[in-house]
């Protein structure tokens, strides 16, 4: 690992891995490309059969736990949260994807960004599509008004004028970097800092709901760019698999997160929007499909209540008002 060294800030980068034999020395040999800071890099493989942890145990630049099952992504990342907050005194965590790659001044851009700023959450910069650079991956994540989950800006191109830093609704995941002075103090008793009963999506749209409500803030820093390949690891599962992940962890992210005049003035918005996902779905996978997501909706729905004490806590630090909060989501998450 790499020594510290004097006025260069520590940004400990947390990646987690599954079957990615192809693609971790892209990401790997990125994140030590990282320029203006000192990277230090943990990465945990889930369990990998392709030949990945051999790959990894080969690197001597990396600290490396090897999980005997596939703990998922939400999950993985804690334990790796958890260690570098146990054994480094490192203010700034970065997470990215097995899938991605970094500019080499992402870190330092993001980093330099943030320091000073009060109540911040995360900040994440312009993240484009890995195989053509030209088309946008994420600038944000946002709820909208039909309680959804948005990635902002995917798939299109940057229109000019609209790269510009930003507050927004929340980062997405697949590079960030937190501030572990929100990671320590983060408003859900019952998760690290992702919810580990999401298992895989939902789980960032579900930190940015609750950074957000308890008052925190999120930035986009459209100068630090990263590439992104893009639910590499989900598609080597089950067609059906990301549809029905996203709709029982959809339903938990409302109920932990959503306050309930917001609740119920947005109802009718939800309702249209599982619609309108459910005719999606018919779309690509058939009836069999929508069979599946709608038995995936009715788990979500049983599992309402081991919630419970996560909504409390959140909503006891609530700090936005009703009609501001769907302000922002009406304004596809950009606050300003």
């Amino acid at each position: 690992m790499t020594e510290a060294m004097p006025d260069i800030p520590i940004v400990a980068f947390a990646v987690v891995t599954w079957n990615n034999e192809d693609i971790i020395d892209l990401c790997l040999d990125s994140i030590l490309a990282q320029e203006g800071v000192n990277p230090l890099i943990y990465v945990l493989d889930n369990d990998s059969h392709d030949g990945t942890i051999e790959r990894l145990r080969r690197r001597s630049d990396i600290r490396l736990t090897a999980s005997p099952e596939n703990t998922g992504y939400a999950k993985g990342n804690n334990l790796l949260i958890g260690q570098i907050l146990r054994e480094s005194d490192a203010q700034w965590i970065a997470l990215v994807n097995s899938d991605a790659t970094l500019d080499p001044r992402w870190a330092t851009t993001l980093v330099a960004f943030g320091d000073g700023r009060a109540n911040l959450a995360a900040m994440q910069g312009l993240t484009m599509d890995y195989f053509n650079h030209d088309i946008v991956d994420s600038c944000h994540i946002f709820v909208s008004t039909r309680l959804q989950g948005i990635q902002f800006g995917y798939g299109t191109t940057v229109e000019p004028g609209s790269c510009y830093p930003r507050k927004v609704f929340g980062v997405n995941a697949a590079a960030a970097v937190f501030a572990r002075s929100f990671i320590e103090r983060q408003p859900d008793p019952d998760c690290l800092l992702f919810d580990e009963r999401f298992y895989m999506y939902y789980e960032d749209i579900d930190v940015a709901y609750r950074a957000l409500i308890a008052g925190y803030d999120s930035y986009f820093v459209p100068d630090a760019l990263a590439y992104h390949m893009g639910s590499v690891s989900a598609k080597k599962k089950a067609k059906t698999y990301s549809a029905r992940m996203v709709a029982r962890n959809q339903l938990a992210m409302i109920i932990k997160n959503t306050p309930c005049r917001v609740m119920l003035r947005l109802l009718p918005a939800f309702l249209l929007g599982v619609r309108t996902f459910l005719g999606q779905v018919r779309l690509d996978f058939g009836a069999a499909g929508v069979r599946e997501v709608v038995l995936s909706y009715g788990r979500g729905l049983v599992l309402i209540p081991r919630y419970a004490r996560s909504r409390r806590a959140i909503q006891k630090r609530a700090r936005l008002s009703a009609d501001y909060l769907v302000a922002i989501m009406n304004a596809d998450g950009v606050r300003g």
